[in-house]
């Protein structure tokens, strides 16, 4: 008897255990399914009167671009660029971030800086200071590569379904990782690294690597260059370039190297958040990838994160943040986009600082983020200067 009762009575405990873990599994489902909060998206500018009086905007204006006839079929969905208006107000803070700069002793020469204020949904204003020059923007050419990967995704050109590029464009993203971004340059390009090459082969080669270039040239991102991959790579056994990428950098005494300009980041940035970059669907991806935690216990102990010696290392962590950075041993760079949650501030900062005393320091652009963020957070939404 006393057996039996032992037996029965386990036997109940076991499914009342069940029956918690049911309900418990049931009652979380929500919770489980849940998405991670969307990113937000800049209002896009609305139209501004012609009576009002603009400076010339950043990038060449539209009847300097190639004619839709000539564009190759691989080319950037988005023609016009963003028409921002010049602002006093900015110019200052972006004056006052380059003080920041030398006050450490880096070099001006060598620092770009955009900076784009869309917290006004009337009016979008930038100010910037070398912010026409090209510079070599390190691992920020994957903010462009991804770009481009999605747009070949959805026009077919990639026959491969995009689930199969999901743990590369996360590593490529999020920790910078360069295999998996040689890997989806290859793709996008139809392209192999390799030994050297010749004659038509070499040139064909060439063309189909530098079709990355073309494909955000023929949309007005004037004398960008892309098409150079980022070392070291370890599945290649690559520390640096060899075979045809070596032919394609050109000169050894004055090699090819990726270019792109602070203007350049920052309207691929707008045009993510604006939900235009390749289609609404894939802004939404590109700015999900680009999305960092500011919380120091989702970084402190993670060697290959974004955040130290960088743009988000001296802002508040209650705020949303998406970035892309660029480091090697002879710069840094990054482009970001910073939104409040009351959306006092919101703002796109670029910064490209293309020499190794900028590679060393880890101070000047945490410095000069929160310097920005302060000055928009401070007086809030912008008004038409």
């Amino acid at each position: 008897m006393r057996t039996k009762f032992s037996r029965l009575k386990y036997r109940n405990i076991l499914c009342l255990i069940a029956g918690a873990i049911a309900i418990g599994w049931i009652v979380t489902i929500p919770f489980r399914i849940r998405r991670p909060p969307e990113p937000p998206v800049i209002l896009t500018q609305q139209p501004i009167s012609p009576q009002e009086t603009l400076s010339p905007p950043t990038i060449e204006p539209s009847e300097n671009l190639a004619d839709r006839q000539s564009e190759p079929t691989f080319s950037y969905n988005i023609k016009t660029p963003p028409n921002p208006v010049y602002s006093q107000e900015l110019q200052g803070i972006v004056d006052e971030s380059v003080k920041i700069a030398t006050s450490k002793g880096l070099p001006a020469e060598r620092l770009s800086i955009t900076l784009f204020d869309v917290s006004n949904s009337k009016t979008h204003t930038f100010a910037g200071y070398q912010n026409q020059t090209l510079r070599f923007p390190a691992s920020v050419a994957k903010l462009f590569w991804m770009a481009a990967f999605y747009s070949a995704i959805e026009k077919g050109l990639i026959t491969q379904r995009e689930s199969s590029f999901k743990n590369d464009l996360e590593q490529m993203i999020r920790i910078s990782n360069n295999d998996a971004a040689s890997r989806l340059l290859d793709k996008i390009t139809d392209t192999k690294s390799g030994g050297r090459l010749a004659g038509e082969e070499l040139q064909t080669w060439l063309k189909k690597r530098t079709q990355i270039n073309t494909f955000f040239q023929s949309a007005g991102y004037n004398d960008i260059r892309i098409s150079t991959k980022n070392y070291p790579i370890y599945y290649l056994r690559q520390e640096g370039p060899i075979g045809r990428d070596l032919q394609l950098r050109g000169d050894a005494s004055q090699p090819i190297r990726n270019q792109v300009t602070t203007d350049q980041a920052a309207r691929l940035i707008y045009e993510i958040y604006t939900r235009q970059a390749v289609s609404s669907v894939a802004s939404r991806k590109m700015a999900y990838l680009l999305t960092r935690d500011l919380d120091p216990k989702a970084w402190k102990n993670d060697p290959s994160n974004s955040i130290k010696g960088f743009l988000g290392e001296s802002l508040p962590t209650n705020i949303y943040f998406g970035s892309k950075v660029g480091y090697t041993s002879k710069s840094r760079s990054e482009a970001a986009f910073v939104r409040t949650l009351d959306d006092r501030a919101i703002y796109i900062l670029v910064v490209f600082a293309d020499d190794p005393a900028y590679a060393k320091d880890e101070t000047a652009f945490p410095a000069i983020s929160r310097y920005v963020f302060d000055r928009l957070n401070t007086r809030g939404p912008s008004s038409l200067q």
